[in-house]
């Protein structure tokens, strides 16, 4: 077959799939299911090659998100050959929620891991005998109510009482922020003996 003699509109699996970022083996498996086939097959030029439209980009790039999101074929079949602007919307909505939390949840992880990082490469640089001590411009930062720390209840009770209070702030608790000591002085006596490890 001559390339020059097929349509310049078209492109072959190889050249569809290579730019829409899909297997040519998922495209030949969609379009076996029923669910996304070529614009035309090469019946004119003998033989049964597939051919895929520049417009088509756009339905398997969206096949391709829905899969990714765990879309099930056969609803995704079901979306290709009878979708309604309503049925679309509430899928992408339901999902668009679960991938903004998944979002949330790793930009957590990635702040974990960035930090956890930076301090253990500052401990494996630090030597036994120093002590730094960094000093940042002074920030006001309103968490929520005024809490005794020191009262009957303790610092942590109180802490996680204030996290999981109304006010829900957004803060992860697995992300080390430092130590709490009871005064500067007991820091400067024994840096290393903090009251908590937060």
């Amino acid at each position: 077959m001559d390339k020059k003699d097929l349509d310049s509109d078209f492109l072959t699996i190889k050249e569809f799939a290579s730019f829409v970022g899909i297997s040519v083996s998922s495209l030949q498996h969609y379009d076996r299911k029923g669910i996304f086939s070529p614009a035309k097959r090469g019946e004119k030029f003998k033989n049964d090659y597939r051919y895929y439209s520049p417009l088509q980009i756009t339905i398997v790039k969206m096949l391709r998100v829905l899969r990714e999101i765990g879309v099930p074929l056969d609803t995704i079949k079901e979306l290709m050959h009878e979708r309604s602007p309503e049925m679309m919307v509430k899928l992408l909505t339901k999902n668009r929620d679960m991938v903004a939390n998944e979002i949330r949840f790793l930009k957590d992880v990635y702040s974990v891991i960035n930090t956890f990082t930076g301090l253990l490469n500052e401990g494996m640089a630090a030597t036994e005998t120093e002590i730094i001590v960094t000093e940042t411009p002074v920030k006001k930062i309103i968490l929520g109510e005024m809490t005794d720390f020191h009262g009957e209840t303790g610092f942590m009770r109180e802490f996680l009482r204030f996290c999981n209070g109304s006010f829900r702030p957004k803060l992860n608790l697995s992300y080390p922020v430092g130590g709490y000591w009871e005064s500067m002085e007991a820091f400067l006596d024994a840096p290393s003996l903090l009251t908590l490890n937060l």
